[in-house]
């Protein structure tokens, strides 16, 4: 074989070995891609889901018991009507949630699901929860 003829040799056994490299390539990337996909929108839906807990801790620190302001002095937060407001705003968003109202403080755990769409691995609707606390405001 005269060294021309073994140069062509090498050069046809290289042929292809890029398509095969991009081949298996592809899936890897198209994978990746879906995992950061995945994992962005879980933190937006997190972050909707925490602001959406905050707003019904507000709403609830802001519902006052009006007599019993006025005999105390100070205000005084309406149980009942505060778990009320927290649990109305959660529904009007399409949440559930739980709430806790203790003297001065409204705490607020809601809850929501989030369901992958371009990951149809294991479960398909991923739990999560935010919790967030207000106090009532303060006199003026």
């Amino acid at each position: 074989m005269t060294r021309a003829t073994r140069r062509r040799s090498c050069r046809r056994g290289d042929e292809g070995q890029a398509s095969v490299f991009l081949i298996l390539l592809v899936p890897v990337v198209m994978i990746v891609f879906a995992l950061v996909w995945e994992a962005g929108q879980m933190l937006v839906a997190k972050a909707e889901l925490l602001s959406v807990a905050h707003s019904a801790a507000r709403a609830g620190a802001h519902q006052l018991d009006g007599a019993a302001s006025l005999t105390g002095g100070s205000p005084v937060l309406d149980a009942d009507r505060a778990s009320q407001a927290v649990l109305d705003h959660l529904n009007s968003q399409g949440l559930g949630g739980q709430v806790v109202v203790e003297d001065h403080r409204v705490v607020v755990l809601a809850r929501s699901t989030y369901t992958p769409d371009l990951l149809p691995i294991g479960a398909r609707e991923i739990a999560a929860e935010a919790a967030a606390a207000a106090l009532q405001p303060p006199l003026r």
